[in-house]
This record gives C-alpha cells, sequence and structure tokens, in this order.
C-alpha cells in the first residue's frame, strides 16, 4: 500500500519527509503542481478524457522515476516492455529537481507541441532556481533521457489509432445507436497498452445478466430504467435541487479539463496542504493517474463489448399496452423523453466517469486515509473557470457522487454506474498495492553479515 499518513504512521510519515526536506535538491513541492497545472491547460480544449488519463500517467511517471532513480527511496516504475530506471542508476550528485523538470519539459514538448512556448517558459523558471553546475547539466540530460525512454514505449501502445478502428453499431434492440451527429468516440481505446493491470479484459465483467437480451428482461434493468427516466429527464420533476448540480457538476464538458483533470486539480490541491515535498507529491500523482489510465481503458473495453445502448435510446423503445420493443413489460417507453444532458457518443456500459472516479479516490485514500475533508471546483460551461465549487468529507464520498451524476444528467443507468465505480476501484486498489512502494531495507541476517564482514576486515589490518 502507498503510506498513508494517518493515525499511527502520521508521526512517521512527518519524520520522513523532514528528513527528506534535507536531501540536496527536494525543496520545491510545487514542481510537480505547476507541470500538472500546465499541461491540463494545454489538453482542456482538444484533448477526451481517455488521452487525458494517458498522457498525465506519461508525464507523471517520467517526473516520478527520475526523482526515485536519483534518490533511491520508493521503487522507480517500470511495467511490461518498459524496464524504467533502476535504483541509483541516476548519475552521481545530479540535480534531482533539474531531472524533473527536463523530464517533465521532454515529455509536453513531445505531445502537445502547439503549446511549445508554455512549456518552455514554465522550464526556464524551473531551471532558474537551480545553482548552475555539473549536478544541474548532469540532471537536465538524465531527466531527458528517463523521457525518451518513456516516450519510445508509448509510441507503439495503439493509442494514435483508437480514433480511427472500425466501428459499426449493431443498431437493434438493447445495442447503442449514435445519439449524436458525432461519430463513436475512441472505439479501439480498450486495445490501448496498459500502464499497471495485465490485461483491460480481466476488468470487464460484462452487463448483468451477460448479453444484452438478458439485462433487458431482467428486474434490475426495470429498476435501472425507471430510475434514470424519472430522474436523469430534462424536465424531471422529482429530481433535487442538489441532484441537477451533481449533474453538471460532473458532466465535464468539452472546453473543461474532464473528470480525469478534475481529480488532478485535486491532488494539486492535497499536494499543497498535505506538505508533500516535490518527490512524494511526483509519488502521489503517479499512482493517481496511472490507476486512472488504466480504469479508462478498461471501461472503454467494456463499452464496446458490451454495446450497450444509452438511456435516450432505451427510453424511446420502450414498451406501451400495445407494443413492448424491449420485452420488458416493466419499463413504459416515451418517444419524446430527452436527458438533462446530451450523452457521450459511444456505448454505455461502464460509465467511464465512475471508472475514473473509484480509481481516483482509491489511490488518494490509501496515500492519506479515505476521511479527507476538501473542496472541488467544477467547470460546468468548458470556458477554462470553475463555476461550482462543493464541498466533501472523504474521497469515497465524491466518488459515489461523481458516478450518480450521469443518473441525474440522464446518461447512465444506475448499473453502469455502480459497475464502473466497482471495476475503477480494483483498478486503484491493485496499483497502490504493487507500484510506487519502498524499496526494501537490508534484512537483519543481511545486515548482520555487512557488519561481520566490516569486523572480520578490520581485524585482518590489525
Amino acid at each position: 500500500m502507498l503510506t498513508t499518513p494517518s493515525n499511527s504512521s502520521t508521526s512517521a510519515f512527518a519524520t520522513l519527509c523532514g528528513s527528506l526536506l534535507l536531501v540536496a535538491g527536494i525543496a520545491r513541492g510545487d514542481l510537480v503542481t505547476e507541470w500538472n497545472s500546465e499541461a491540463l491547460s494545454a489538453m482542456r480544449t482538444s484533448t477526451e478524457a481517455p488521452f487525458i488519463s494517458r498522457d498525465l500517467a506519461i508525464l507523471h511517471v517520467a517526473m516520478y522515476n527520475a526523482s526515485e532513480s536519483l534518490r533511491n527511496t520508493y521503487n522507480p516504475y517500470s511495467f511490461g516492455s518498459y524496464t524504467g530506471s533502476a535504483p541509483m542508476s541516476g548519475p552521481a550528485g545530479a540535480s534531482l529537481e533539474a531531472a524533473m523538470a527536463s523530464a517533465a519539459n521532454t515529455i509536453m514538448q513531445s505531445l502537445y507541441s502547439g503549446s511549445s512556448g508554455n512549456f518552455t517558459s514554465l522550464y526556464n523558471n524551473q531551471l532558474t532556481s537551480i545553482t548552475d553546475g555539473q549536478a544541474k547539466t548532469d540532471g537536465i540530460a538524465w531527466g531527458q533521457s528517463i523521457a525518451n525512454d518513456i516516450l519510445t514505449w508509448r509510441s507503439t501502445d495503439l493509442s494514435s489509432s483508437a480514433a480511427g478502428t472500425t466501428y459499426t453499431p449493431v443498431g437493434t434492440v438493447g445495442y447503442w445507436n449514435q445519439t449524436s451527429p458525432s461519430p463513436a468516440l475512441l472505439p479501439g481505446w480498450g486495445n490501448v497498452g496498459t500502464f499497471a493491470v495485465a490485461s483491460a479484459s480481466s476488468y470487464v465483467g460484462g452487463l448483468p445478466g451477460g448479453t444484452p437480451a438478458a439485462y433487458l428482461s431482467s428486474i434490475q434493468y426495470a429498476t435501472d430504467y425507471n430510475q434514470v427516466k424519472d430522474l436523469g429527464s430534462s424536465g424531471s420533476l422529482s429530481r433535487t435541487p442538489d441532484q441537477l448540480t451533481k449533474a453538471y457538476f460532473w458532466s465535464a464538458p468539452d472546453g473543461s479539463v474532464k473528470v480525469p483533470g478534475m481529480w488532478n486539480q485535486l491532488a494539486q490541491s492535497i499536494s499543497s496542504s498535505a506538505g508533500l515535498n516535490v518527490s512524494d507529491s511526483a509519488r502521489l500523482f503517479a499512482a493517481l493517474n496511472v490507476a486512472m489510465a488504466d480504469a479508462g481503458i478498461a471501461s472503454f473495453a467494456a463499452a464496446y463489448d458490451s454495446e450497450f445502448w444509452r438511456p435516450v435510446t432505451a427510453i424511446a423503445n420502450g414498451g406501451d399496452i400495445l407494443f413492448d420493443a424491449d420485452g420488458n413489460p416493466s419499463t413504459e417507453g416515451d418517444g419524446a423523453w430527452q436527458p438533462l444532458i446530451n450523452s457521450p457518443s459511444y456505448p454505455e456500459y461502464y460509465s467511464t466517469t465512475a471508472a475514473f472516479s473509484g480509481a481516483a479516490s482509491t489511490v488518494l485514500a490509501s496515500y492519506l486515509g479515505n476521511s479527507y475533508a476538501f473542496t472541488l471546483g467544477g467547470d460546468i460551461d468548458g470556458n477554462g473557470t470553475n463555476d461550482i465549487t462543493r464541498i466533501y468529507s472523504s474521497f469515497s464520498q465524491a466518488s459515489t457522487e461523481a458516478s450518480l451524476s450521469g443518473v441525474y444528467a440522464g446518461t447512465q443507468f444506475f448499473s453502469s454506474a455502480s459497475d464502473g465505480s466497482a471495476m475503477g476501484t480494483q483498478i486503484g486498489e491493485f496499483v497502490s498495492q504493487n507500484f510506487f512502494q519502498n524499496v526494501p531495507e537490508p534484512s537483519g541476517a543481511l545486515l548482520m553479515m555487512l557488519g561481520l564482514g566490516y569486523l572480520g576486515g578490520k581485524r585482518r589490518r590489525a
């Protein structure tokens, strides 16, 4: 598990942070958040949520490895064909901050060349605070090397072909039909290479009942159907004002930083308020974004595997006393029904908002404890400015709210939200338990052997 600065471990964590501040080059806790903020600004206007999660994972893994390959406190990140940087493999005496800034700049210049000037300005500003000399020079070169290795590894992850993957909607009862003029979004994203889990398909459980037909005929579907029909319609009289706010808050429209970006904005605030130094901040962001990246891949794999229809299509094809299109007598149709918020242009199950949020909240809770009070802003009109601020008493509370927001918006069924959240939580737990761990300390027996060897050498020299 990630280090949790709560309860009995609070004192140890504080001691650790205090001692790490004495290490040369670890002074700026905001270097990581500055790059995160600049990255979100570049991504906001043109990048879909799955790409945001992937690209942020690449950025933060690069900064994390630049840090840990020099200080050797936590195991550097490695996965699959990417072996990472072995502990202590960085040049001796290299500036940790120069390496991290250089890695970040190299990644972002490659991924978002259109914002090159902004990245260059940030990079130069960060370098001015680092004393010129060999340590700085070595750090810059080392960060570039790490970043280029990661970029080479991810260049073949199939993300570039995800949008062009051929997909034709089935178009029959229970299956997704296009709900807007936009084509199916990223139909190949479920094939993108993962960052931590061995296979996205292992987290794809399938629709309740296993098939669209089985789910459609079930009591669960009737319950899900009637709930979203009531609470998610554009003119709902049952939806409360708070549910209306939740729907818009988590809608993350085009022009916003999307749901992965919202969780990253939260991490920026936490990094500052929790007093994390630059290396522990890098660790938190790396774990957060690796988990969300894999949750996004798995949720899209599930969506195009199940191909289930959105509520707006389902309710238009519900039954009535004369004609029962979906085969369930408990789902009365309404051809005039419209959702509060327009449906995204891809199949419904799993909810990606729920998957992202389940993964993010799990990682944050594993690091800081679940009962962590915070505020979070939401950009509901896509102009880059937060319009609503909400208050939460725990990470799980925010995740549950995010998951259910699709029901209130009329875009998701409850089962999709619940199952997507559970899947994201599983991935978050896997990342927390298997990556970014402490470098093992030498065992007691090994220390004894080393001590005996030292004494033996002293005797021979005597």
